[in-house]
Order: structure tokens, then sequence, then C-alpha cells
């Protein structure tokens, strides 16, 4: 099995990449599996130019050539993908959605890169988060994957004062027992 996990907040060792890890650690417990990491902030990802290349080419290929292209190399074979990202004004952080918009290469063949695989969605957040999951839903039908939600409120909402999850035990045992449930599958 083979998960590639691509996280989207510029801070490393933050909620998100901490609950990423809580799933890997569970995902890595059921055997012979191979986790690739992706820290979008540190790539060259160019936003998309809405060229249509990858619309008309024969072989659907982006035309920029940047890092993407080391995610697009490994998606194929991918069975889980992990989007792990705070939300920045209840949505996904710009590195993410950079990355996200330039799969619309891949979106040109739905069966051979996302029919079947499963998702999670793991968005740490204060106030929302509701717009990310729900265009994760939106695009489900269509490309048919099977989609996990890990979200995360990390304020105390009584106090209004922030908190870093390794201070929520429950809360990476969640993430921990998805990744054994997705890793033996």
């Amino acid at each position: 099995m083979r998960a590639i996990v691509l996280h989207g907040s510029p801070r490393r060792g933050g909620n998100s990449d901490t609950i990423a890890a809580s799933f890997v650690k569970g995902f890595k417990e059921r055997g012979n599996v191979e986790i690739i990491d992706f820290v979008l902030n540190d790539m060259n990802i160019r936003p998309c130019q809405g060229c249509e290349s990858c619309m008309t080419s024969q072989d659907h290929k982006c035309v920029i050539d940047d890092d993407m292209h080391q995610i697009y190399s490994v998606f194929e074979d991918a069975d889980v993908v992990v989007w792990a990202t705070p939300m920045y004004w209840g949505y996904m952080t710009a590195q993410m959605k950079i990355a996200l918009d330039r799969m619309e290469a891949l979106a040109m063949d739905p069966e051979k890169y996302w029919v079947g695989k499963e998702f999670v969605a793991i968005l740490t957040y204060r106030h929302h988060y509701q717009s990310t999951v729900g265009f994760f839903e939106r695009v489900q039908d269509y490309f048919r994957f099977k989609l996990n939600v890990l979200a995360v409120c990390t304020m105390d909402t009584e106090s209004r004062e922030d908190f870093h999850v390794s201070s929520k035990p429950e809360m990476l045992e969640e993430a921990y027992q998805l990744g054994i449930k997705l890793g033996s599958v």
C-alpha cells in the first residue's frame, strides 16, 4: 500500500502535521506500506495558468515544469491521499490550493488517477472548516474516491485560547485509528 501526504501548512510541526503523523503511525502498523511526504511550502509549485494544455493534449500533461511533477509521478499508484492543512480564513492554505488547482491535469483521466482512492482530509481550524469539506464532497461523485474527514478545532471555545493537538491525546488517537483502518484495507 502507498500513501502520499500533502502537507499544506507553512509551519512544520503544527497541528495538521501532528495529526498527519498520528495517522501515518497507525497506517504503518498494518505492515508493508510506503509513505511519501510532500511539504508543499518547500516545493516550487506555480499556480495553474488556465492554458488548458492538460485538457487538449493527448497525454493530458501539465506544461508547467516545476515540482508538481513529483506529485504527479506517484499519485496514480497511491492508495491513500492525505490532504493535511490548517484552515486560513475558513479555507485550505494557499499552498494546498495551488497544488489542488494543479490536479486539473489528473482530472482528465479519473479512472486512472482518482477512482477508488481513499482520501483523508485532515483539517485544523479555529472557527470554520466546512468550505473545504464541501469542496471534497462536491467532487467526490465525479471522481468516485472515498472521503474521510478529520476536522479538529484547535481553539478552546470557552477561553478562546489556541492549543496544540499534542495536548489532546483523544484527537491523535482518532487519527491513529483511522490510519490502522485504512492501512489494512
